[in-house]
């Protein structure tokens, strides 16, 4: 059974590399790119000329968009800044044989400034990435897409490496890009603004992941992680804040 390896990518120079390298077990590798302005292009030339470009209206659109070009049974999603391991490769050469499921998820091993976090909540934090191509179906969602498969699932034994973020001004900008998408998604869904969540949320962020899922025993790293996650919780509600406050005063207006 072939398999398609799909990469989205926007200004992964510093990443493509490592995450192409990975995919050379996989029958195509196919790019769908957001108009990146630095040499993502080029370095992926190297590895595939599958390569399109077309503007980012929401990942799950962009992920659809991938699978539509892919030609081979299977699809394999992977981002920029994650690796698929020869261990990991192996069982996915010998999975796509198997006739008893659809899909596979396989476990995530991430590393947050450096240090693999074994904590968190961010271990073995399960992602279903192999599929069936006929059998693939992602919801429209701006952000935290989901890719579902009609069918059963199994689990692969060997993580996928994810690199996610390499400084703290990459953790900051990343933070507040998917904190407005993630507010748009709820003002989308018709979600208000309550003042409860921006004042218990956070906090229960912070004790969920520090203190639940351990993250005491990542260290200084699992501290920081903990305390941004509730930042993020901050910045998430206050735009949905802002957004429900801009379309009253709209609509006073009127």
């Amino acid at each position: 059974m072939g398999i398609s390896a799909l990469v989205l990518t926007y200004n992964e120079q510093n990443r493509i590399e490592r995450c192409l390298d990975s995919l050379a077990f996989a029958d195509e590798i196919i790019i769908v790119d957001s108009y990146s302005t630095d040499r993502t292009l080029e370095i992926a030339g190297r590895y595939t000329s599958n390569i399109v470009q077309r503007e980012l209206t929401s990942f799950s659109d962009q992920r659809n968009a991938a699978i539509d070009l892919a030609a081979q049974d299977w699809i394999l999603f992977i981002d920029a800044d994650e690796v698929v391991s020869k261990e990991l490769a192996a069982e996915i050469i010998k999975s796509v044989d198997r006739n008893d499921f659809e899909g596979f998820r396989m476990p995530r091993s991430t590393f947050f400034l450096g240090k693999r976090m074994r904590h968190c909540g961010w271990y073995p934090d399960y992602q279903l990435r192999l599929m069936r191509r006929e059998k693939a179906r992602i919801p429209n969602r701006i952000v935290h897409e989901s890719l579902l498969c009609e069918g059963p699932v199994g689990t692969l034994k060997n993580p996928i490496i994810h690199y996610s973020y390499d400084s703290m001004a990459d953790y900051s900008r990343k933070m507040v890009l998917y904190a407005k998408a993630a507010a748009e998604q709820k003002y989308n869904e018709g979600r208000s603004f309550h003042i409860i969540d921006i004042l218990l949320n956070p906090g229960h962020s912070f004790c969920k992941m520090y203190i639940a899922k351990r993250g005491f025993m990542d260290g200084m790293h699992g501290l920081v992680l903990s305390s941004l996650t509730a930042c993020s919780s901050i910045l998430r509600y206050a735009y949905l804040w802002d957004l429900c406050r801009s379309k009253k005063e709209v609509s006073h207006e009127k």
